[in-house]
């Protein structure tokens, strides 16, 4: 399988942006089109969708970089993603905005998975942008842990 993008935009309280009217008006202020600098990954990759089938991304051997939006359409898939640790990266961009009762990304009952962040970028109207990117070493170094404890009774 290839790799998995996953973009979203964010308020203060984890509210996803397209579902907060205070964060619309925001976005809606600034004057750069591309604002976080995605347009050439969403040229280049494959887009996702809510229709996304996880059992065809699973079986995918192709070598090709996915990338899915968030929003309040593409949240279950993304969660649905995460669930089955799909997602290989995660580009988390927050506004100075608190929605207060808008749609949240990341649902409970996610397992547990560890991130390294690869870059991060502050803007003067206050957004920042994070990219993080699967650790893979950590996750395996914990589940052998886990396991040499539970044998030794450590």
């Amino acid at each position: 399988m290839g790799k998995v993008v996953l973009f979203a935009v964010l308020t203060m309280d984890g509210c996803l942006a397209d579902s907060s009217g205070k964060a619309q008006q925001w976005l809606a202020k600034t004057d750069t089109p591309d604002r976080f600098g995605i347009v050439g990954m969403k040229e280049t990759a494959r887009p996702l969708s809510e229709y996304t089938s996880l059992t065809t991304l699973v079986l995918d051997k192709s070598d090709i970089t996915c990338f899915i939006e968030a929003n309040t359409a593409t949240a279950s898939i993304i969660n649905g993603m995460a669930r089955m640790h799909l997602l290989d990266k995660i580009i988390l961009c927050t506004i100075p905005v608190i929605a207060g009762n808008g749609c949240r990304l990341f649902l409970g009952d996610l397992p547990e998975s560890e991130w390294m962040r690869d870059e991060t970028k502050t803007y003067k109207d206050g957004s920042l942008k994070a990219v993080y990117r699967k650790n893979e070493g950590a996750t395996v170094q914990k589940v052998n842990t886990s396991l040499l404890k539970r044998v030794f009774r450590l």
